[in-house]
């Protein structure tokens, strides 16, 4: 081979300091600086400075292409929140009925429950009551809801020309209850305007 014939070595260009390239000249012995070839690019040997210090540094590992890269997923837009629930705050029909100040009671039948009227309808002043009646269909538990949505059927029922004096006080309690977004309690008070 080549090892034991120096003389056909002497046609091959000298071969590399090692594995990885050629050592500098500043680094190398003077046993490896006789077959070290002279660097054609002095950038591309390391110097005593050490350039690449730091990780992501020089061009190490790194690949090239022509290809495009995965583009970035674009955000989402913000959603609105048009339909969706809100809080329900506390009703004042609750307040009033749990203190008793309403005159109503529920009658158990068999098949069916009703409202057990403990005065006249007629002689109610609907200007107090009928307002209490309206803010309580945004109730969602019973007895509260029941109790709610037959007296203000009952009240519209019976109530004649009482009611159309009420109708402003009527504005706040049935847009706070279309301002809950909630399709059951909105389904319910859509029912009672058409009573009304």
């Amino acid at each position: 081979g080549t090892r034991k014939d120096p003389k056909a070595r002497k046609f091959l260009p000298p071969s590399a300091g090692s594995p990885f390239g050629d050592f500098p000249q500043d680094w190398a012995t003077t046993k490896t600086a006789k077959n070290v070839r002279p660097a054609e690019d002095p950038g591309l040997t390391m110097s005593k400075t050490r350039d690449y210090k730091h990780a992501h540094t020089g061009m190490g590992g790194s690949c090239s292409s022509l290809n495009k890269g995965r583009e970035a997923p674009q955000p989402k837009a913000p959603v609105a929140g048009a339909f969706k629930k809100r809080p329900i705050p506390p009703t004042e029909f609750r307040r009033f009925y749990d203190r008793g100040d309403l005159p109503i009671a529920i009658r158990h039948l068999g098949n069916e429950n009703k409202i057990d009227w403990k005065v006249d309808i007629e002689k109610l002043d609907y200007h107090h009551y009928l307002p209490i009646f309206f803010d309580g269909l945004r109730e969602k538990e019973d007895p509260y809801m029941f109790l709610a949505y037959k007296g203000s059927t009952d009240l519209l029922e019976k109530g004649g020309t009482k009611i159309l004096p009420t109708i402003p006080q009527l504005i706040i309690p049935m847009k706070t209850a279309l301002n809950t977004r909630d399709t059951t309690i909105i389904g319910r008070i859509l029912k009672v305007i058409q009573r009304l």
